[in-house]
């Protein structure tokens, strides 16, 4: 018996349950044409969500082996799906399916001019239905008006990137709808909980938990004992400890081993990176530059430590660390405290506010300190607000090398269409 939900799907695509494969396919892209064509595009992902539910429940083993014994009707090629499809919105098609390769050849007196053809096909062969329709493997659709057979008069071509089981898994860090869409959603919803007076107080031990982390993560590096407390206070012993060292040395050994043996580059490289930091901040550096390090990292841990975490969406950690779901609110966390940051100091470099002297509990702050070390008030604002730039552009290189490396083809695409439709405007 059909349920409720699918019952709806059927009605939906005007079908009755029961219907073929073949037959439900036809309707779905008949459909799908009349929503293109009436611009009723928002239509297209209800109707998309029935077509796979129907499809989906098509494909459940029957439990009734007589059932199962009943013959199909011989599914409808897709080329033969396409070309109805096509003729929907008025354009009569040859299709051809080579390998990985879809020729289309429409007649050039109903698309004498490639860009509106190129719209259609482009919505109609979204890569979200290409596996259903037994296209899973195309990658290259190239497209022919033709004023006779083998005749063309304007050619074109696009790549198209089916889908994967990467993009089906929202955990995984090779889906490229989180890292092209969710991964600056995640910032966006940072900056907007930043931004309204309510949130920000609400998330406020947020900033005070990355700046006491900043002050603790010197003080670790630089083998020396330090409690970031959620008060606003880290108590930090200025003697070096063989325990702290070799505590931080062990830990980073774990990560490098963990990473090793999953095969991982980041943990691996970022435990080898931190541990020569470690040998440098710890038998190298002075005290004098390990106090003005202590004290300007507060406020630098918001930057490179909050930087370090939101570049970290697209890095996989050990299995351990379960990355893979914990990245999302880390990311919003960290984008928090990042961005009320580079906006305070963008402000503070415009004269609309003051830099923040004084602590949380009264007194000399991270600021009054910089200033007995010599620091000028114009060296403590270049310097922060040069460290967030820098921070901003690494986020910002990071995010479009991973969107350019995984969405080329989709990019060029777009990059075809838009030269088409300059040259039809012309």
């Amino acid at each position: 018996m059909q349920s409720n939900d699918l019952a709806r799907d059927y009605a939906l695509l005007n079908l009755q349950p029961g219907a073929s494969l073949s037959a439900i396919n036809a309707a779905y892209f008949r459909h799908k044409a009349r929503l293109i064509q009436q611009g009723q595009r928002a239509q297209i992902e209800t109707l998309r969500t029935a077509w796979e539910r129907i499809v989906a429940d098509l494909q459940q083993p029957l439990a009734d082996p007589t059932a199962a014994a009943q013959p199909e009707a011989d599914p409808q090629p897709a080329e033969q799906l396409l070309a109805d499809a096509l003729r929907q919105q008025g354009l009569t098609a040859q299709v051809s399916l080579q390998g990985t390769h879809l020729h289309l050849g429409l007649n050039v007196l109903e698309a004498p001019e490639p860009y509106p053809a190129m719209r259609v096909l482009r919505a109609l062969l979204n890569p979200l239905d290409l596996p259903k329709l037994g296209l899973k493997d195309v990658t290259t659709i190239h497209v022919y008006g033709l004023s006779a057979p083998k005749q063309a008069e304007w050619r074109e071509k696009f790549e198209t990137a089916p889908l994967t089981p990467d993009d089906l898994d929202p955990f995984s860090f090779k889906n490229r709808f989180s890292n092209a869409l969710y991964f600056p959603a995640a910032l966006l919803l940072g900056i907007l909980l930043q931004a309204f007076p309510l949130s920000h107080r609400l998330l406020w031990g947020i900033d005070v938990w990355f700046h006491e982390f900043g002050h603790a993560t010197v003080a670790w590096l630089a083998g020396r004992r330090a409690i970031p407390l959620p008060l606003g206070f880290t108590p930090i012993d200025p003697a070096r400890s063989i325990f702290v060292y070799f505590g931080v040395l062990i830990l980073l050994g774990l990560m490098f081993w963990a990473g090793h043996r999953e095969k991982k580059r980041w943990p691996r490289l970022l435990a080898i990176s931190l541990a020569m930091l470690q040998f440098y901040m710890t038998w190298l550096m002075s005290p004098n530059r390990f106090d003005v390090l202590v004290y300007f990292g507060g406020i630098g841990g918001e930057f490179y430590i909050c930087a370090l975490l939101i570049v970290s969406f697209y890095f996989a950690l050990p299995q351990y660390f379960q990355w893979g779901l914990y990245r999302y609110p880390v990311v919003v966390g960290a984008a928090f405290t990042f961005f009320g940051s580079l906006w305070n100091w963008r402000q503070v470099r415009r004269g609309l506010q003051d830099i923040p002297w004084g602590s949380m509990w009264g007194g000399d702050g991270d600021m009054e300190m910089l200033s007995a070390y010599g620091w000028s008030n114009q060296r403590i604002i270049d310097t922060y607000n040069h460290l967030g730039s820098l921070c901003l552009s690494v986020v910002i290189g990071v995010y479009v090398y991973t969107v350019l490396k995984q969405h080329h083809r989709w990019l060029a695409g777009q990059w075809e269409q838009w030269q088409t439709a300059w040259s039809t405007r012309r």
